[in-house]
């Protein structure tokens, strides 16, 4: 059985949302000045169960794990098992700002994972720190080393452009993908941080913009197929062991081929990350059959998902933080 939006999309892939809570302050996600808790009724690991089991009966076959940053909770090793567990569940993958991995990578993959997406902004160790407010490029660097030494293939870094903050920084994110095989994303800087609006078309870099600078450098990238609901374009530095990748949300909106949705850690589902779309499902969670209730809320959901987002600057009610990446 597939899960078939309005729009004849058919929806595969979840993000699973376990906390709101963060150890990294990046200027993208989290608001100066907000703190979050996981408040009474965050997801636990039965609900995380139910749910992948409802979707999986729907087709949905892959499922990452977010946040917040997803590692301090202390439940993810027995949520990513619930995961593995999951029959049709075929990818289960974390992203992470990478911070707690070397100390919890053994327990992680004990419990079945077998992916990993770090977030890394910056190589410059003084610009990391500007734009995480406060983090330290040595220790996310550590991670991604150990990843590659476990062989957790692809590694992929994802990198939010930001005029000003970073931008400088895409030259040296790329030549991370020439000498190891990284597969690095640059995403451009969406309005999901309630920033000013005139500051935030300030900031915004385009991912052609991007890409122009990286080929001055590099020379003419090498077109690399992806699958088509993939949102990155994919490209090779000529001699590159890895990969170079743009995800244009706002210039080059991917909506047509969208093919996820989002579970929040206060029990929301998103059908879209670029609206405030969102519908309360924790009555389902509790039904005396939470995975049949639960597949009927995802049917509803797929039913309601839009054909597109909005990238314009807007207050939104909820930012990324809150959402989940």
């Amino acid at each position: 059985m597939k899960l078939i939006d309005n729009h004849g999309r058919v929806l595969r892939d979840l993000r699973v949302s376990i906390t709101p809570r963060c150890n990294y302050h990046c200027v993208y996600c989290h608001p100066l000045g907000m703190e979050m808790s996981d408040p009474p009724g965050t997801v636990t690991t039965g609900d995380v169960r139910h749910f992948l089991r409802a979707a999986a009966n729907l087709g949905m076959d892959a499922v990452r794990f977010t946040g917040g940053e997803p590692l301090v909770r202390r439940e993810l090793p027995e949520m990513i098992a619930a995961a593995a567990a999951t029959p049709g569940v075929r990818d289960v993958a974390v992203t992470t700002n990478g911070t707690l991995f070397r100390r919890r990578h053994r327990e992680l993959l004990d419990a079945g994972l077998r992916r990993v997406n770090f977030s890394l902004d910056a190589v410059d160790p003084g610009v990391f720190r500007r734009l995480t407010r406060g983090g330290e490029v040595a220790q996310v660097w550590d991670a991604i080393e150990l990843a590659l030494e476990l062989e957790l293939h692809p590694v992929k870094l994802n990198a939010v452009v930001i005029g000003g903050v970073n931008d400088g920084e895409v030259v040296r994110l790329a030549q991370l993908s020439v000498d190891r095989p990284l597969h690095v994303r640059f995403i451009e800087y969406m309005h999901l941080n309630n920033a000013p609006a005139d500051e935030y078309r300030r900031q915004f870099v385009s991912g052609a913009e991007t890409r122009r600078r990286i080929e001055e450098r590099f020379g003419a990238l090498a077109e690399v197929p992806t699958d088509p609901s993939s949102p990155a374009r994919v490209w090779k530095v000529p001699g590159g062991l890895g990969t170079v990748g743009f995800i244009n949300s706002v210039s080059e909106p991917f909506c047509s081929n969208c093919t996820r949705l989002r579970l929040t850690s206060d029990k929301k589902i998103r059908p879209c990350l670029l609206t405030d779309l969102e519908f309360d499902v924790a009555p389902a969670f509790e039904a005396d059959d939470p995975v049949r209730a639960l597949q009927e809320a995802l049917l509803f959901v797929a039913g309601k998902k839009p054909r597109q987002g909005s990238t314009l600057p807007t207050m939104r009610e909820r930012v990324m933080l809150g959402i989940g990446g």
